[in-house]
């Protein structure tokens, strides 16, 4: 009867490490990690700074990129806020934040993910607004976007400008990607994206020729922005014409705007956001070169990625009809230290609390962080999870104890 009692004990305590994750008690110096973020700065060398975030569906998440954002503004002059949405609308965005017209809620929802369609959201972009109403000339922030997956705004910006600096000359390019409407998106098959790439290099050719003319009358960023417009219109068709290498290509073009962004932009800092697996100097499923590995590799050090997890993460999945809230729990030696913390969340640098050897333990060794998308199952740990080495995949992780839904807005 004892044995049998022991064998049962000892089955359920496997079955709550498979579906909630197990971290051992951990010591380690909470001195050397902080609760303040507004003191975060990094090094002068650094040209771009990541906040990943492990669920897009969390509220604190969602108010920290806030947070961080607003730290590297004062701390370290960033002015430029890159997202993962998409290019082309955030344009519009961009424009609302410099005194356009429209509310933070209508510009949020123009980001291109209802993820982000959020109070949180509309709290930052109001800020920004506000921030640039008395901004000095030359020092007012951008709200960007360095994903590609749709068109109508890119095709809508380039289109104007085209059609205005050489009258009819975006006639043909209009007919010829009529196709490419983002209502139709996952109903056009992956040959009619194929199909419509040299349409889209035609567009930038078309584009370039018209150089002169477009920066007379416009100047010179607009010019950019336009030719850029352009080519997100062909990195989309490139990005949807593949099923197999979609997360590859996709990431791929991610990192080539960021760099154009660096290439186009003042020289100040810039900041992106999106998911920890593309924010990470390592692809954790090692299945694809992620973006932040492409920056790393580009930038070196230049590149500095900050990563978030949660003991406790209960957050909104999207589902085809609207959102769901969800709740996952996942152990790990990292999220053990938030227990109990009165701020909910420590920020911990790597390169400081790597020198104590309780840290460095921890930091070297594979940790089971939670990796949530939008959606998808979450019945047991594997689909909730991924594996990672945190000093080698993140400069610091800011880590929750707990973290609840964001504020819809829809």
């Amino acid at each position: 009867m004892r044995k049998k009692t022991v064998c049962t004990m000892a089955m359920m305590l496997g079955l709550i490490s498979l579906f909630t994750g197990c971290g051992k008690d951990t010591a380690a110096n909470m001195e050397l990690t902080r609760t303040d973020v507004s003191t975060i700065t990094v090094p002068e060398d650094v040209l771009v700074v990541g906040l990943g975030e492990s669920s897009h569906g969390v509220k604190e998440y969602q108010e920290m990129k806030a947070d961080v954002f607003q730290a590297l503004v004062q701390n370290n002059g960033c002015r430029t806020f890159v997202i993962e949405g998409d290019f082309g609308n955030a344009l519009k965005v961009n424009a609302y934040i410099h005194g356009g017209e429209g509310t933070a809620e209508e510009a949020a929802a123009l980001i291109g993910f209802r993820i982000y369609c959020t109070e949180e959201m509309e709290t930052l972009l109001q800020w920004m607004r506000t921030y640039n109403e008395t901004a000095p000339e030359g020092e007012d922030l951008n709200f960007y976007g360095m994903d590609m997956q749709w068109a109508d705004n890119s095709k809508e910006y380039v289109f104007d400008i085209l059609e205005q600096a050489v009258p009819g000359a975006a006639s043909e390019y209009e007919e010829a990607l009529a196709f490419l409407n983002d209502d139709d998106m996952y109903d056009i098959s992956t040959e009619t994206f194929a199909q419509g790439m040299p349409v889209a290099e035609k567009l930038i050719q078309e584009v370039d020729n018209a150089e002169a003319v477009i920066v007379e009358a416009f100047g010179s960023e607009t010019f950019a922005f336009a030719r850029e417009c352009a080519r997100s219109i062909y990195n989309c068709c490139d990005i949807r014409k593949s099923d197999s290498e979609y997360n590859e290509i996709r990431d791929g073009h991610m990192a080539e705007k960021v760099e154009w962004f660096l290439e186009h932009g003042d020289g100040s800092l810039i900041f992106i956001n999106g998911h920890n697996g593309h924010i990470g100097r390592m692809d954790a499923t090692l299945y694809y070169n992620c973006l932040g590995k492409l920056l790393y590799e580009e930038l070196g050090d230049g590149y500095f990625a900050i990563g978030t997890d949660a003991e406790v993460t209960v957050f909104n999945s999207q589902t085809d009809d609207g959102f769901e809230e969800k709740k996952v729990q996942n152990s790990n030696d990292l999220n053990a230290l938030a227990a109990g913390n009165n701020d909910n969340y420590y920020y911990v640098d790597f390169s400081t609390a790597e020198e104590d050897n309780d840290w460095n333990e921890i930091l070297s060794k594979k940790q089971s962080i939670t990796s949530l998308n939008v959606g998808g199952p979450t019945i047991i740990k594997a689909f909730y999870t991924t594996e990672i080495i945190p000093i080698d995949t993140f400069d610091g992780m800011i880590i929750y104890d707990k973290v609840s839904p964001t504020t819809l807005e829809l």
